[in-house]
């Protein structure tokens, strides 16, 4: 009976190790997609209030009465200014349509001439498309510049024409010229049509960097931050003469800043720098004279 019972204790604890082997184990690297999809963040956008179709740029409205560009100052702005009109009460309920699942910036390129990359990628809602096709819709991406960096606005209206941009607009020290020393920053407003089939937007915005001053590393680094998104739509079909957008407000959205390291002079080659150059001047000048001189000469001889 003992033997017996061995074996029989010997046969369920084979049978139990089988059972265990061919019964597969949740891994890390194999979750269901569903239970992904479900457990990735989205944001949560803020309906911030209706503005009239005249209002056509954000940033323009806050400029034009305050004279600069504070990025405080500008939130303050779409609080007391906008949230004063009547919600619109169809985009309350449709807000999360345009949750955003992640933000990506980074500086393509190489030199002073940079295309900033931006990826904005939308939350896989069920009702995206058929509301956007009954809407029209734009991502308005507003960036702050650094005194370091300018984008020109001739270029961008380049753009605007070759229909990259719906619009474009840079506020804010738009001269090209200065150096970085003398400029101040600037702020650039675009603004790109949100298709039903977009469930990713992926723009490219030129930047140029200005004249850096001297650093005893050779090198200067200027770091261009998050930039605010926004999220405007209104009805194709309207039941009222008035035009209106709702404004959907992402904020600054956790994403990665972005730092550019511009070569510069060295403070320790000033003197250097400066005797060579005035040495090179002289020496330039003083060759011109006497080649002036001596073609004069030769055309007197020719003569006579």
């Amino acid at each position: 009976m003992d033997i017996l019972h061995s074996h029989h204790c010997g046969f369920r604890l084979l049978l139990l190790l089988s059972i265990l082997c061919i019964v597969p184990f949740p891994s890390k690297g194999d979750s269901d997609p569903l239970v992904s999809s479900l457990k990735k963040k989205c944001s949560h956008p803020n309906i911030i209030g209706c503005r009239t179709c005249s209002q056509d740029n954000l940033m323009g409205s806050f400029f034009n009465s305050h004279g600069h560009l504070l990025e405080l100052n500008f939130s303050k702005f779409l609080d007391e200014e906008i949230r004063s009109g009547d919600l619109c009460e169809e985009m309350l309920v449709n807000a999360d349509i345009f949750g955003l699942s992640s933000l990506l910036s980074e500086l393509m390129g190489e030199g002073s001439h940079r295309q900033l990359v931006t990826t904005m990628v939308f939350c896989n809602h069920p009702k995206f498309t058929h509301f956007v096709n009954e809407h029209f819709c734009e991502a308005i991406v507003i960036e702050y510049l650094p005194n370091g960096v300018f984008s020109d606005p001739f270029e961008l209206q380049q753009l605007v024409t070759h229909g990259v941009f719906l619009s474009a607009s840079v506020f804010g020290d738009s001269n090209l010229e200065l150096p970085s020393a003398l400029s101040n920053i600037s702020v650039v407003e675009i603004h790109i049509n949100v298709k039903a089939d977009s469930k990713k937007i992926v723009f490219q915005l030129p930047l140029h960097s200005r004249y850096p001053p001297l650093n005893s590393s050779g090198y200067i680094n200027i770091t261009i931050g998050k930039p605010h998104l926004f999220i405007r739509c209104r009805p194709k079909i309207s039941q009222t003469a008035a035009c209106s957008w709702t404004l959907i407000d992402f904020g600054v959205m956790s994403g990665n800043t972005m730092t550019w390291r511009i070569p510069c002079g060295n403070a320790v080659h000033t003197r250097a720098v400066t005797v060579i150059t005035f040495l090179s001047a002289i020496f330039c000048s003083f060759f011109i004279v006497l080649s002036t001189i001596y073609h004069s000469k030769n055309d007197k001889s020719k003569m006579e």
